[in-house]
């Protein structure tokens, strides 16, 4: 209990910091060269999170855009063609064919895929391709 008390007692005495009238002010945020580009991304954290930047890389680089957003295009395109075929008994070797091509595409489109928009798309071609590859081979696979 002594212990206790002299401890209290210690920190109940100290003294409080006295206070600090001169500040300085914080650093100017560093700009490197993809924030000098954007004058308002100066308030983003990272240049990435800025919808500008994305605009401005899809100006730069206007044939990669095209390119991914195509292929989320193609898989999709392809997930519809792989269901309606496995849907149809006579056309299961085009569904089984197409189903795999698509998931092969799907795939790589997904890996390289990069707004929220040809993710979904992706993931619902290659939900189509899937099931079509599925009836496909439930009525006949490979079999002419």
């Amino acid at each position: 209990m002594e212990t206790m008390r002299k401890v209290l007692s210690r920190h109940h005495h100290r003294q409080p910091a006295p206070p600090q009238h001169h500040r300085e002010p914080p650093p100017p945020p560093v700009k490197d060269e993809a924030t000098a580009a954007h004058p308002g991304a100066a308030d983003v954290e990272s240049p990435h999170q800025c919808p500008v930047h994305h605009r401005e890389y899809a100006r730069e680089h206007p044939g990669e855009c095209r390119r991914k957003a195509s292929l989320a295009y193609l898989t999709i395109a392809g997930g519809v063609i792989a269901f309606v075929c496995g849907a149809l008994s006579p056309t299961h070797f085009a569904a089984v064919c197409v189903g795999i091509m698509t998931i092969a595409f799907g795939l790589y489109s997904q890996l390289v895929s990069d707004t929220t928009v040809e993710r979904w798309i992706n993931v619902i071609g290659l939900g189509l391709a899937f099931l079509g590859l599925g009836l496909g081979l439930r009525h006949g696979g490979f079999h002419i």
